[in-house]
């Protein structure tokens, strides 16, 4: 699968199938790499759409360039750099944009900058504001880098974050060929490795998106786990004033990882939410 190279020397690796000027771009969140974050969404899709699901940098097999220079700003600039790259490569006419976690902010983000890049946007396990979580993130950033290792192994083996969705992401495999808490830990650490944590952390720290006073004219659909504790479905309401047409789904049982646990549910809402936008675009 091939790489771009984004602003400020970023290599993004991407993997895409399908084919057509209609592209749907997945952003995955963080601690997870676009394979881990969307192949049961992306086997659902596979054939319907050309699907395009990049790693986020430092995220599986796209290294960050410059960890120094790592801040949320440049990060979406990258994003929407790759994106206009995709648009040009594959003569794509309309995007749908779909962020799960920090792949949702960044989704936010780039509707509020009001580009023209996009037909729709899809938001799951979304935020607009960091700030409920700079206590805790301030917290980590207190440890030194030489204990790191250590407050990440008792993280592991508490199951708590960024090691709680091990028993989501294997749910398909027979309880024995699940990694146990200790080897997940490695298996997580090299999707994105403690230094590139720290330094997204870093850049975490009082991010909020700017909504500008006229909402945004592509429709938005945001899908929450009920169970979702990180980013529970009440951020739903101070979301949808910003966009002109908008909907909210919160599926039963499921947690962060909604469009895993919840897929049954969750791929039948993304599949009609994206024939229903690609197909009004082609009437105009």
């Amino acid at each position: 699968m091939p790489y771009f190279t984004a602003e400020g020397n970023q290599d993004i690796y991407y993997r895409t199938s399908g084919q057509g000027t209609a592209a749907v771009v997945f952003l995955h969140g963080w601690y997870q790499n676009g394979a881990q974050a969307w192949n049961p969404l992306v086997q659902k899709l596979r054939g319907k759409y050309r699907l395009v699901i990049p790693d986020l940098p430092g995220h599986g097999l796209s290294p960050i360039a410059d960890r120094a220079q790592l801040t949320v700003a440049r990060n979406h600039a990258q994003i929407l750099d790759f994106i206009r790259y995709i648009k040009k490569k594959y003569r794509v006419q309309k995007v749908i944009l779909i962020g799960h976690s920090y792949g949702a902010f960044a989704t936010l983000r780039l509707a509020a900058a009001n580009v023209s890049e996009f037909t729709a946007f899809i938001a799951i396990s979304a935020i607009d504001d960091y700030a409920p979580y700079t206590r805790t993130l301030k917290a980590v950033l207190r440890i030194p880098l030489f204990l790191a290792g250590i407050y990440y192994r008792i993280q592991a083996l508490r199951t708590a974050f960024p090691y709680g969705d091990r028993l989501q992401l294997y749910s398909a495999l027979p309880p024995e060929l699940v990694p146990g808490r200790l080897a997940y830990a490695k298996i997580k650490n090299r999707t994105l490795a403690p230094i590139d944590s720290h330094a997204y952390m870093r850049a975490f720290l009082d991010q909020r998106i700017a909504w500008l006073e006229n909402r945004c004219k592509p429709p938005l659909m945001l899908v929450y786990g009920e169970r979702d504790a990180l980013t529970p479905h009440t951020w739903a309401p101070k979301l949808t004033p910003h966009f002109l047409r908008s909907t909210t789904h919160i599926v039963a049982g499921s947690g962060h990882n909604v469009q895993i646990t919840g897929i049954d549910t969750v791929a039948p809402l993304v599949d009609r939410f994206i024939q229903k936008m690609f197909a009004s675009r082609q009437k105009k």
